[in-house]
């Protein structure tokens, strides 16, 4: 359930390479460099020179991140033609979608001149990170932090409640890192959502598992809410090294739940909260679980607890190595359905029977056996992080960009219902309207009948 961006990108071990089919990277190239107007666009500027008139300025660029393939983004710039020129191209993040705070630009210049010589700029990095605030760094092990507006004391108690994240995933889900990962942490929920584009004004935190970085906001009133929400969003990058994969995909219930796992029991409200959909049967299907969660805030909460609940159960009746089986089956690209039947011997409708009979729960209706996977809701396409606490939660909004493939059934039907009812209002209209036609001529012919008398 990851956002795919649209800039194409490229490890610097494919890059490297690729500089041989050029000549030496030349010192005629000053001023190469690139201005953020963040988090909306980058600009790449350089002022070229040659011997003779440059004929054509090609820039590759792109961001380093965890990818399937080598493939590089190229853009073609205008400029005056000329021995010297100055040259400049926009990233319109607003266009293509926004990286993540932290994420690394790369860049080069390939420039050709009217005699037919071809040279490249040696690669070129920025990270992408506004420059308005004051960002300290503090690290221990694979773990950097970065922060500002708040002392080292707090630094460190985050630091240390990432550390916790580590060793509990490490030790309680066989997942571990081989790379630093980055957490930028804003002292509140504003900052934090300016710093990304078109996500939802409830967004407390977002996972980027391929780049390594995820961010998060400070809730200034609940240090366990924000030290657990480091331990969630840290699940998320780890769930998603291991399970890093161009053809498969995790349910939603499986990340999340692993990562609400990772936090330790649930809370009273929220353990409050699934007991009631227990007793009073109104549960959410497994197949339900699989795609985005709920906008509604009391749907979504209920989701997180249950995907806590349905984790739990897989880890302590079977066991963390058969769990671990389910995540590489995933990551070989093989169907959820397909991977439980292979590793439990039941599959999404046999696993929700099981646990809903381990946690007291009504047996699955009839009707609930007999539906497909629904449609996902209407919701981002991020993988969802710990988000404000409830009490605060404004009322959630969709993407401006999202497709209306994911509108829900009840969507649906209000929109057929409408329909109908506007069509059913024309069609009276027009026989209305036929039928004073008819009335008319019938009015005029007695006239003309009485006259003609």
């Amino acid at each position: 359930m990851r956002k795919k961006w649209l800039p194409l990108l490229l490890l610097f071990a494919f890059l490297l390479p690729a500089q041989t089919a050029f000549a030496a990277p030349r010192a005629d190239v000053t001023d190469n460099q690139v201005t953020f107007d963040f988090p909306n666009t980058a600009t790449f500027s350089a002022t070229i020179s040659a011997d003779s008139d440059i004929a054509s300025i090609t820039l590759e660029y792109g961001n380093i991140q965890q990818t399937c393939g080598e493939v590089v983004a190229k853009a073609y710039p205008d400029f005056a033609s000329g021995k010297t020129v100055q040259v400049e191209w926009t990233w319109d993040m607003r266009q293509s979608g926004s990286l993540p705070p932290g994420a690394t630009i790369w860049w080069r210049w390939i420039y050709t001149d009217s005699a037919g010589n071809e040279s490249s700029t040696e690669i070129q990095t920025a990270i992408w990170l506004d420059d308005v605030h004051d960002w300290q760094t503090i690290s221990s092990g694979d773990l950097r932090l970065h922060w500002y507006d708040n002392d080292k004391a707090f630094a460190q108690t985050m630091l240390d409640a990432g550390l916790e994240g580590l060793r509990r995933n490490k030790e309680q889900a066989g997942l571990t890192t081989e790379d630093p990962i980055d957490l930028y942490v804003y002292p509140n929920y504003t900052d934090m959502q300016e710093a990304i584009l078109y996500e939802p004004s409830w967004t407390g935190g977002m996972a980027f598992p391929d780049f390594n970085i995820f961010i998060m906001g400070v809730s200034q009133s609940d240090s366990t809410w924000d030290q657990n929400t480091v331990i969630h969003e840290l699940t998320h990058i780890l769930v998603g090294h291991l399970t890093f994969s161009c053809l498969g995909d995790v349910p939603t219930w499986l990340n999340e739940g692993l990562a609400m796992y990772s936090e330790g029991e649930l809370d009273s409200g929220a353990q409050s909260q699934l007991d009631q959909a227990i007793s009073s049967d109104t549960l959410l299907t497994v197949r339900s679980l699989n795609g985005g969660f709920s906008e509604l805030p009391d749907k979504a909460n209920l989701s997180y607890s249950q995907s806590y609940s349905i984790t739990n159960f897989l880890i302590k009746t079977y066991g963390q190595d058969k769990l671990t089986e389910l995540l590489t089956a995933l990551r070989d690209a093989k169907p959820i359905d397909d991977a439980l039947l292979e590793i439990y011997g039941f599959d999404s409708d046999g696993l929700e029977d099981i646990w809903r009979q381990s946690v007291g729960a009504a047996p699955r209706a009839v009707s609930a056996q007999a539906t497909a996977m629904p449609t996902p809701t209407f919701v981002p396409t991020y993988v969802p992080v710990a988000g404000i606490p409830l009490a605060v939660t404004p009322t959630p909004y969709a993407i401006p960009t999202s497709s209306s493939d994911g509108i829900s059934p009840s969507q649906d039907d209000n929109r057929t219902f409408i329909f109908l009812t506007i069509a059913m209002v024309c069609i009276c209209l027009v026989l209305l309207l036929i039928l004073g036609v008819v009335i008319l001529g019938f009015v005029v012919r007695s006239q003309k009948a009485g006259k003609n008398g």
